[in-house]
């Protein structure tokens, strides 16, 4: 095609076009169908006009349903935090058919943090209450840190336990540690924010889910008053596979579940054998924001079972029940 005739034909185009459009608009001049077939195709033209109808407001809601993102950082630079946890770590053997349970008896904790963009800093002290006080109380150094990022999150643990329970005295000397680090890759990150569930870092203003994919190393140790049977140290390395969901209500309450299982192997260091080793955890959280603060109700859970042979079994577990308040600034 000719270029003189190709420009002549698109700038016609863009002056007729808006001349055309502003014709539709005018209102038509109503005319009597002259025929019974015209009379018919008016009136299927207007019950097919009031059956699309939408009512103004309703069309208002769905607008604004569909245009909400799916994730709004609240826009404040710092936060502080007030926290409320109870954090525990809970060992069971079982050996020739004999099992052995040993429970950490912790008191609750009020840890005070702040977060400036995308950095937090949280510090905890140990209270006299929720702890039962007939039992010796379990000694604890214990830190965390987590990184949740848009795309993927990391959180790294460290529990060194002094102090168990297990109805016998003789066995309260018994010590634990428990380390290790867990990431996971969140597939549909675009519409759903852990660090909104989990971390109070911004909002999840609808509903939404995603596929999670990653995995654990942990290191892990028994030793003191313990039998030698029992005294294990392992390395575990365990890929796994989850799925977090949050609902959201009214764009200011929210319920959060996550659950991921695995399954890799455990490396004992003691005689250098080879186990088969299956994580599970699980996510919990109910939150409300009420302005610049935002309340929520948290519970983490995982557990590490480490399976020796037909007559041999280890289970660690790691519990942590937080209550939070954040305010923003």
């Amino acid at each position: 095609m000719n270029k003189k005739l190709f420009y002549l034909l698109l700038v016609s185009f863009f002056l007729i076009a808006p001349l055309y459009a502003q014709e539709e608009e005018t209102v038509p001049v109503h005319t009597e169908p002259e025929t019974e077939q015209e009379y018919e195709q008016d009136l299927s033209q207007e019950e097919f006009e009031e059956s699309t109808q939408i009512i103004p407001h309703e069309a208002h809601e769905e607008h604004r349903a569909e245009t909400t993102p799916y994730i709004k950082p609240f826009g404040n630079k710092f936060s502080l935090y007030l926290s409320a946890y109870k954090s525990n770590l809970d060992f069971e053997q079982t050996y020739n058919n004999t099992e052995k349970s040993y429970t950490s008896n912790t008191p609750l904790e009020i840890g005070l943090g702040f977060l400036y963009k995308s950095f937090g800093l949280e510090f905890g002290q140990q209270t006299s209450f929720l702890y039962d006080s007939n039992r010796p109380k379990t000694e604890t150094l214990e830190w965390r840190l987590n990184y949740y990022a848009r795309s993927a999150i990391f959180e790294i643990q460290v529990k060194d336990y002094k102090g168990f329970y297990t109805g016998s005295k003789e066995d309260t000397d018994l010590r634990l540690q428990f380390t290790g680090i867990s990431g996971q890759y969140i597939w549909n990150n675009e519409k759903y924010s852990w660090r909104a569930a989990f971390g109070l870092y911004e909002r999840q203003n609808r509903s939404a889910g995603s596929l999670l994919l990653g995995g654990n190393v942990f290191y892990m140790m028994s030793k003191r008053q313990l039998p030698d049977p029992y005294k294990k140290k392992y390395i575990l390395a365990t890929p796994n596979i989850g799925y977090a969901y949050t609902w959201v209500y009214k764009n200011n309450l929210f319920f959060a579940l996550s659950p991921s299982v695995g399954f890799g192997m455990a490396h004992e260091l003691s005689n250098t054998k080879n186990h088969i080793a299956i994580p599970f955890a699980l996510h919990g959280a109910a939150g409300y924001h009420w302005g610049d603060v935002s309340f929520m109700l948290s519970y983490k859970f995982l557990v590490m079972v480490v399976g020796l042979d037909d007559v041999r079994e280890d289970a660690f577990m790691s519990s942590l029940l937080q209550c939070t308040v954040a305010k923003r600034f």
